[in-house]
C-alpha cells in the first residue's frame, strides 16, 4: 500500500470520528449507534497505520487478493447496518402502534 493512500486512510478515519462526535455533541445520533461507526472508523484507521495486517489476516482467511477481502468486508458491513436499520425500524413501528392505541383509549375516554 501506497503512502498517500496510507494517509488518506488515516485521515478519513479521524474526519469520521470528528463527525461522529459532534453528532452525538448535538444529539443527532445516540450513543448505543455511534459505537458502530467508532468501530469502523477505528478499522480503517488501523488498516491505514498497519496496512501489512490486512495482507496477513487475507492470506490466514484464504483470500486471493487483498482486494477480495475488502469487498468481503463491505458487503458484510452494509449488511450489518441494514440489519440493524431494521431493527430500529421494527421497534419504531411497535412503539408508534402503542402510542396510537394509547392516544385512541385516551380519546375514548375524554369523549365519555
Amino acid at each position: 500500500m501506497n503512502n498517500h493512500l496510507r494517509i488518506f486512510l488515516v485521515i478519513m478515519a479521524f474526519l469520521l470520528i470528528l463527525i461522529i462526535l459532534k453528532l452525538v455533541a448535538k444529539n443527532k445520533l445516540p450513543v448505543k449507534y455511534s459505537l458502530f461507526w467508532f468501530l469502523s472508523s477505528l478499522v480503517v484507521g488501523l488498516v491505514g497505520i498497519f496496512p501489512e495486517f490486512i495482507g496477513i489476516f487475507t492470506k490466514l482467511i484464504g483470500f486471493e487478493t487483498t482486494s477480495s477481502l475488502i469487498v468481503c468486508v463491505i458487503i458484510g458491513l452494509l449488511l450489518l447496518i441494514t440489519l440493524l436499520l431494521t431493527i430500529i425500524v421494527s421497534e419504531q413501528k411497535r412503539k408508534l402502534l402503542l402510542l396510537v392505541q394509547e392516544v385512541s383509549l385516551l380519546k375514548e375516554k375524554i369523549d365519555r
